[in-house]
């Protein structure tokens, strides 16, 4: 095909090739709102067309009505969006799982811990008693000092050590 200008040197009329007013059409049928049921039909078949990569003249196609169309196209529209709806519902729900397997296993160990405080405070205050036990009330440690005055007496005399004091605050 020829291409011709768009414009002649008179500027009163437009002249387009074949192709260039096929184009022109495409656009202004892509662009154009679908307000009507001309241009709803129009761009459900051309969706329809490159969704199932059939030619816009396939006779399946035609056999289409409108209301047909339109329910194909939402009912393909809005499985993609429940399909989508699910993945984040699972994905959700993995994470949410993921999340309570760590705090469970964050409570375990804060009871582990918590046992081997109490255990460790145990133990403490056991040790803590037995040092608190009074050694001057101890009936060895009394037998042990009793001997030790009597060999210091024997040494030093009978008066040994009575002349000390046990009151300390003097």
């Amino acid at each position: 095909m020829e291409r011709r200008p768009k414009e002649e040197d008179s500027g009163s009329s437009v002249d387009y090739s074949l192709s260039e007013s096929i184009r022109i059409i495409a656009a202004h049928n892509a662009r154009a709102p679908l307000d009507n049921e001309v241009q709803m039909l129009l761009f459900l078949q051309s969706w329809w067309s490159s969704t199932y990569n059939r030619p816009l003249k396939d006779p399946l196609l035609l056999e289409y009505t409108l209301e047909e169309l339109l329910y194909e196209y939402y009912d393909k529209s809005e499985r993609l969006i429940a399909a989508s709806e699910r993945a984040e519902q699972e994905s959700d729900k993995i994470e949410e799982d993921k999340e309570k397997k760590t705090l469970d296993w964050a409570e375990q160990e804060e009871k582990l811990e918590l046992e081997e405080e109490a255990r460790i405070a145990a133990t403490k205050s056991e040790s803590e008693s037995e040092l608190e036990i009074d050694p001057t009330k101890d009936p060895s440690n009394i037998a042990w000092m009793e001997k030790q005055m009597q060999e210091a007496k024997a040494i030093y005399g009978d008066n040994f050590g009575e002349d000390i004091s046990l009151d300390f605050n003097k």
